[in-house]
């Protein structure tokens, strides 16, 4: 055996020390990254109905900083089609990893998704993370879906008109648009015939968003709205939470009223167009939409002089409400990945990428921080505020219901019915749903 001399020793013994450190630094680089891709896994998929170009820029961003997050996609299916494209892949062992579910469509689908225990999540840390409305997805069993989104009910009006008509300021509560807004805005010829209108109530069909703002009324007046117990689903939609008032009645009645020819209030009928349509042609003073169609009602009337406000309240009210359509992050049952998925839902509803992807949908985050934060913009800053008060409901068919709610107010606006009889078959109709 060759004789080492001691400087060939010493060499030898700093070069074995750099190769084997060298396989310890690069090992646990590599270990790093092994458990960074396990957090998601090798692939999740995401489905929804909302524009995939919107979700493929934020996921872009994203993974210039979490390169691990590139193995997230999202897959855009059509509203239409969801329902039926989600059974049917259930069905067929193709299942997502996750998908976006509307609250309204929890009851519907809650059978095919798997809970969040409250071991996982626990309620109070959920309830200090989001805002009051999310609790919709937190029920008996656990949480059903990590809310991301919420796209919040609001007030547009038109400020020309308003000016016109020697009216500054939007009205915050119904009693002002009672009697001031619509004796002012509303324009009628002597065969009560309406040129010009002050707030689009009163009909179904040619009101957008019609169900939607029962509910929101309904709601405003303490509706125990719809609730659960050891038997099922109850619909208290007509049960108040704070005095011996019928709210959905109270609300039917009043929205109902703008539509009657021989009401003060008469302001809209069904020969008109859709309020949506109304507003963009300058002839209607309120418009009640979501946060996110203000850009759209920029983009297609750069002239119209509008401005969105919190939806008004009742002049004695304490406690402020607003409807809003809350979206979350559920996981299927049968989800492939369903460790992965809730790793992707966790880094989506984190204070940094909500906000930038509530941001590029055009609605309100529903993370307090977020909301605390506020925003220059002068129409997120109202759809952050609102989101504080916003409220949905545990639709059990958004078909269904539509049907239901529109039936309950043609039959009051034609006088086929009085409102309690009205209301009472809605609800026995809705129960029926569930």
């Amino acid at each position: 055996m060759m004789n080492l001399r001691p400087f060939q020793v010493v060499l030898l013994a700093i070069f074995g020390f750099v190769a084997v450190a060298s396989v310890v630094i690069l090992g646990g680089v590599t270990g790093e990254k092994d458990v960074a891709k396990l957090q998601y896994g090798t692939n999740v998929t995401i489905w929804g109905s909302f524009d995939a170009a919107t979700f493929d820029t934020v996921f872009r961003g994203i993974v210039q900083e979490n390169k691990e997050f590139n193995v997230v996609n999202y897959r855009y299916i059509d509203e239409r089609n969801f329902d039926d494209e989600f059974v049917n892949a259930i069905a067929e062992g193709r299942s997502p990893d996750m998908i976006i579910l509307p609250a309204e469509r929890l009851v519907k689908h809650r059978a095919k998704l798997s809970a969040i225990p409250y071991e996982l999540l626990p309620v109070g840390e959920y309830r200090n993370t989001f805002v009051d409305g999310a609790e919709i997805y937190a029920r008996t069993d656990g949480i059903y879906a990590v809310p991301f989104a919420v796209d919040t009910m609001l007030m547009y009006w038109n400020r020309d008109l308003f000016a016109s008509n020697g009216l500054a300021q939007a009205p915050r509560t119904w009693e002002e648009i009672v009697a001031q807004v619509v004796p002012r805005v509303t324009q009628t010829d002597s065969n009560r015939n309406i040129a010009q209108s002050a707030i689009a109530f009163g009909e179904f069909r040619n009101v957008l968003h019609a169900k939607d703002m029962l509910i929101m009324l309904a709601i405003q007046s303490g509706s125990a709205m719809v609730t659960e117990n050891e038997r099922g689903y109850v619909v208290g939609l007509n049960q108040s939470t704070v005095d011996g008032r019928a709210p959905l009645e109270a609300g039917l009645q009043f929205f109902t009223d703008f539509s009657n020819a021989n009401s003060p209030t008469y302001s809209w009928n069904r020969a008109m167009a859709t309020d949506k349509n109304a507003f963009l042609s300058g002839d209607l003073g309120l418009y009640f939409g979501y946060g996110s169609e203000a850009e759209d009602i920029d983009s297609k009337n750069p002239n119209l002089n509008f401005d969105i406000a919190i939806v008004p309240q009742g002049g004695a009210a304490t406690a402020l409400r607003t409807y809003g359509k809350f979206y979350g992050f559920a996981i299927p049952r049968v989800s492939p990945n369903p460790n992965g998925a809730y790793a992707a839902a966790q880094t989506l509803t984190s204070p940094k990428y909500n906000n930038e992807l509530t941001k590029a949908l055009r609605m309100a985050s529903p993370r307090r921080d977020i909301v605390a934060a506020g925003d220059g913009s002068a129409y997120r800053s109202a759809m952050l505020q609102s989101a504080l008060i916003a409220r949905g409901w545990l639709d059990p068919d958004s078909g269904a219901s539509d049907s239901i709610f529109m039936q309950m107010v043609e039959d009051v606006v034609s006088n086929r019915s009085r409102v309690g009889t009205a209301v009472s078959d809605a609800i026995n109709r809705l129960v029926l749903e569930y």
